[in-house]
Order: structure tokens, then sequence, then C-alpha cells
């Protein structure tokens, strides 16, 4: 505590009046400093020097302590002050009573009424993470004011708890969300225009934006960095988007080859959480990114204070060029590669006997697999043979080689039925679905025999399955795949558990383009798409700490989605009340979770707060 000197201007006689305040410092719940005023001194005749000493005496007086040097003159005055501030608490703990005694009405029961519901456990639980991630101090470290942040909180939560575009979360804000009712901004007739500028502003900041959240993930989820985990993905646009020059025409992650697309590369760390993102044109060669993204992670000698040791970089195998690899090791990166082609049959005979030979491995799921390890020239490869994975991938392919044979089929009625005629269109046909089925399509041979032509109709698709070796072989080692690093001073378990949590990034792909829907994308500014791709990751950020909060606490599995949907009965509401005098009561309150949402908070250590508003309404006479 200190005292503080304040003056007041008369604005008509222009005379000016001098007074001391008793103030302290604290932090309110979101990390921000404020200062409020303990007690009104009036004022005090005193040179600067005893007034420091003075705010010192009453500061140890108001906490019970005794000075350890005395001030004669001073002490009568802290006397005072002290007399003033408990007289001051007596008064305040008086309000707080009364406010606290229950009011009791005699109220007409069949007068009671429901209105205006908004949803609250979502933003109950986005709140409490966004506040541990201290979000409000990073955007305002960026010369954000508090309505911009407010704003970029809208958005952020919006695309966390009703996924869609900017115009869909502006709608569920002013008609959905109880969010509003706790901003301390007032938002209630902003345009939506400014809600588009938020997050160009984000965008803008985005370097530092995101250094600044990766420091708070760590305090707030301490573990060691050892390994970050680097893909691409991409998603489509509804439009043409001519002008743009991001949208590009490319192999499209989602099968939507008739839509423009653009390219979003992103760095996690071993747990999921976003280290860096950059968008790229839809057509961006994949193995050119990944210098330009580690350069990136490491733009200033600062940086590399914050590692001591530079993590090992874990990525898929069409990204791991040779080029790649030499600009890893040249910078002393390790690596791990994800063989996805199929290298398998490389390594038919060490496969052959992997379960005599190899090391059996029991994984967390309880699941028994087996690892081979084999150290070559220039790296180390595990060899996996999963007994689950088989079954799955020999199950799809059923299922997908049954689906090429239907459509097979029904090709080949078509054509005995006469429906389709035309040679051409029966060859664009075949050449379609030997596209679809890729490798099971290889397996097999369509011959069109010319019969005799009634109508210009062909009297036969003759459909052959080859006994010859074909390029790709996926059905003759399913569950089998291969692991390369350059690390030779780990184990085998280790490093296939390095390769499972490159299922952290493909996770985090599915969670933005599905959990919080980015796609599709409406903008038709490049600058927009930016940023609509921007907040879904920083959505991301939250939903990852909420979802490894629970699993570090509870081993509570469940997905957001799941969560979202638990949280969606918890609701803030006004209860209408009549009264016997006829005075109408409305009750604006935040109702009691159920069980399934009220588990969730007690994880997250969420205290839920009723947040009780009541308006009379006297009757009118």
């Amino acid at each position: 505590m200190y005292i503080v000197k304040k003056k007041t201007e008369n604005i008509k006689t222009g005379s000016v009046c001098y007074f001391h305040q008793l103030v302290e410092s604290y932090k309110t719940g979101t990390g921000e400093s404020k200062k409020r005023v303990v007690l009104h001194l009036g004022f005090l005749d005193l040179p600067e020097d005893k007034i420091k000493i003075l705010g010192k005496m009453i500061e140890l007086r108001i906490h019970g302590k005794k000075e350890t040097v005395k001030y004669p003159k001073l002490e009568k005055i802290a006397d005072e002050a002290l007399i003033k501030y408990r007289d001051k608490q007596k008064i305040e703990a008086k309000k707080d009573q009364e406010a606290a005694i229950a009011q009791y009405v005699e109220i007409d029961l069949k007068s009671t009424n429901q209105a205006h519901y908004r949803s609250a456990g979502c933003e109950i639980v986005c709140e409490h993470l966004w506040r541990q991630l201290h979000f409000s101090a990073i955007l305002r470290e960026c010369k954000f004011n508090r309505k911009e942040i407010d704003l970029a909180k809208v958005i952020i939560f919006g695309r966390l708890i009703a996924p869609g575009s900017e115009l869909h979360t502006i709608r569920w804000f002013f008609n959905q969300s109880s969010l509003l009712e706790t901003l301390s901004s007032d938002l209630k007739n902003t345009g939506k225009d400014a809600f588009y500028e938020i997050s160009d502003m984000l965008y803008a900041n985005k370097y530092k934006i995101e250094r600044l959240l990766r420091e708070k993930t760590k305090q707030l989820f301490p573990y060691s960095d050892t390994i970050y985990l680097y893909d691409l993905t991409n998603t489509y646009f509804e439009g043409r988007k001519l002008n743009s020059e991001l949208c590009r025409r490319g192999k499209s992650k989602e099968k939507r080859t008739d839509c423009p697309l653009v390219t979003l590369a992103l760095v996690v760390d071993q747990n999921g959480f976003p280290i860096h993102s950059r968008i790229y044109r839809g057509n961006q060669s994949e193995p050119l990114t990944m210098k330009d993204m580690i350069t990136q992670l490491y733009d200033s000698e600062e940086d590399y204070l914050v590692y001591l040791e530079k993590p090992a970089i874990a990525m898929d195998r069409g990204i791991a060029t040779k080029e790649n690899l030499t600009y890893l090791k040249q910078n002393n990166y390790s690596y791990f590669i994800i063989e996805r082609r199929n290298v398998t049959n490389h390594y038919k005979e060490e496969f052959s006997d992997i379960q005599e030979t190899g090391i059996a491995y029991k994984t967390r799921s309880k699941q028994t697999i087996y690892l081979k390890r084999l150290e070559e020239e220039n790296c180390t490869r595990v060899l996996v043979y999963s007994p689950r994975k088989m079954k799955k991938e020999s199950a799809m392919t059923g299922r997908k080689e049954e689906r090429f044979l239907e459509d097979v089929s029904r090709l080949a009625i078509s054509i005995g039925k006469g429906t389709l005629k035309d040679e051409k269109k029966i060859h664009q046909r075949i050449g379609r679905i030997m596209e679809r089925y890729g490798a099971i399509a290889s397996l097999y041979d369509i011959k069109l025999i010319k019969g005799t032509k009634i109508d210009g109709n062909i009297s036969e698709l003759l459909l052959e399955k080859r006994y010859k070796p074909v390029i790709n072989k996926k059905k003759d080692l399913p569950g089998c795949y291969v692991i390369e690093t350059d690390r030779r001073d780990i184990t085998t378990e280790k490093i296939w558990e390095f390769y499972m949590t490159l299922h952290e990034v493909e996770s985090a792909f599915r969670a933005i383009k599905t959990d919080l829907g980015t796609r599709p994308i409406y903008h038709q500014l490049d600058s927009r798409i930016e940023s609509h791709l921007f907040v879904s990751i920083l959505s991301y950020t939250i939903m990852r700490s909420i979802l490894f909060t629970l699993q570090e606490k509870g081993n509570y599995n469940a997905s957001w989605k799941t969560i979202r949907q638990k949280l969606s009965n918890h609701m803030r509401s006004t209860t209408v009340q009549t009264s016997k005098s006829g005075d109408i009561f409305k009750t604006r309150v935040t109702g009691i979770p159920e069980k399934s949402a009220q588990d969730i908070y007690d994880l997250l250590n969420i205290i839920i707060k009723s947040n009780r508003k009541i308006k009379k309404i006297p009757l009118q006479k």
C-alpha cells in the first residue's frame, strides 16, 4: 500500500484542491495489474518522505503488525486512519450481509416462466483456459485495447463453440451465447466489420502472438521439448477465387478437386501444442516448405536460448527429400521419417519372422506390436508389425475391393442394357474407376470384348484378375511399416513412441478442419483467408489446452466434440415470476450444471458461480 496525491479543479472558479488517498495494487483474474483506493485520507500537510513512511505505517496497522521504528508525529494520523479503515470495513461487511440475506416474496407459482436462454457451459470452460494462458496479457503486449481484446475473444471462442464462418460467429454471439454478458466492453451495437477487422489485427501480430502463447503453454504445461512434428494439409474454398495469389488447383486431401485450395503448414510439439504455422499456395510443393518453416522457428539468436538442445523433427516421407535431410544434418537436427510409401517389400524376409525374432512391446492401449531394429550405414530403421493394424488394413482393403467390383459390375450392366453406348465414354468410365481405386484396381485388367453391335451397343465387358506382380502390393504386408531415424542413441521402443507422436499433428489438422469448422472458406481476399486460418490455430491452442488438462488430471479422453455436447445443456436464463402484490421479478442466473458437465468442471478446477441478477418491475397503478 502507498499514498498518492490527487487534485481536483473547479471548472467555474478555476480553484484547485489537493487530497491524498491510500491505494494498493492487485491482479485481476486475467493477470492484469490494477489499482484500487483503500482509504480517503483528505489533505496531508506533510513532506514527501514522511508521506511514504505514513503509508507504510498504516499498512502495518491494517495487517496487525508493529513498526520497528517509532514516528511519534505520524502515529496519531496512522491511528485515525486505522479507525477510519475499520469503520469502512464494518459498513461494507454489513452491506454484504444484507445482500446475502434471503429475499422472501410470496409468489404465484403459476406465473413462473423461463426466458432469454443463452449457452454458458463451453463459454465458462474457454474463459477458464483463456485466463490460464494469459491471452488478454498477450494481446495487450500487441497493443490491443480492452474492446479489441473482447472482440478477439468472441472470434476465437466462436470458432471453438459454434464452428463456422465469421458471419456465423457474429450471429451466435448476439443470439445464442451468454458471452456478451461477461465481457468488460459493451459490444451490443458493434457492427460486423469490427469482427472481421479484429481477425486481421490478430494475423498482423501473428509471429509475436505465437511466440508469447508458446511461452505461456510451456509455463502452464511444463515438459521438455524432444520432438517437433511437421506436416502440411490443404483445405478448399467456395467460389472461383480468380484474383487470389494463394488459392490454386492441386491435389485435394478431401477429394475436392473441383475447388481451389490453400495449404496450411503446421509445426506442433509432441503433446500437440502449436508452435508455428504458415500458409502457402494450394499447389505448393511440400518438400520446399520445410527449410522455410524451420528457419522461422529460430529467426533470432534469443530464440536459441529457450532450448538447451534442438528437438528432433518428425515428418512424412514426402517431405524428407535428400536435400531436406542434408539441411537438417548440417544444422544439427535429428530426424524421424515415417515411411508412407510401400517400402515394406524391401524387408519381406525381415518381416516374415518378426514375431519370433523381434521385440514384443505392449502399447498404452494394451495392444502387442512387434519391433525389429536394423542398423544401416547412415540411419537406423525400425520395422513394425501390428496385428491389430493388420486386421484393420485387411478389412479396409477387402471392403475397397468389394466396392471396386460393384462399380465394375454396374458399368457392365449399363453396357449390356445399352444405356451406355459410346465407346469413348465407356473408356472414360473405366479410367475413373481405375483412378479411384488405385492399388486395388491395379490387381485387375478390364477389357472391352466387342461382339455384334446392335444400335451401336458393345456386347460385353470382361474383368480379369492379374496374377503377375504389380508395383504396389499393400495387400501383401498389411499391418507392417518402417520408421527411419538418424538417432542411434535411443532404444527401439522409444523410436516407435516418437513415431506415434506424429498422430498429434494429424489430430491437429483433423480438429482444425472438422471440430473448428475451418472449411469451407468463403472469403475472397487473401488477407482474410490468412486471418481465418490463423484464428483457427488460436482456437485450437485453447482446445488442445482443455483436452490436455483433462487427460492429465482425469484420464478423460473424450473429443472436443463430445465435451462440447456435454456442456451444451448448461445454460443461463431468466426466471420470470409475479408476486402476490402484482410485482414482476426477473431473476437472471446461470443454472446448476448436470453431472456430465460438472465432472468436466471438477477436473478443470472450475467453480461455477450463479452470477444472479434480480430485477423488480413494480405493479403499474
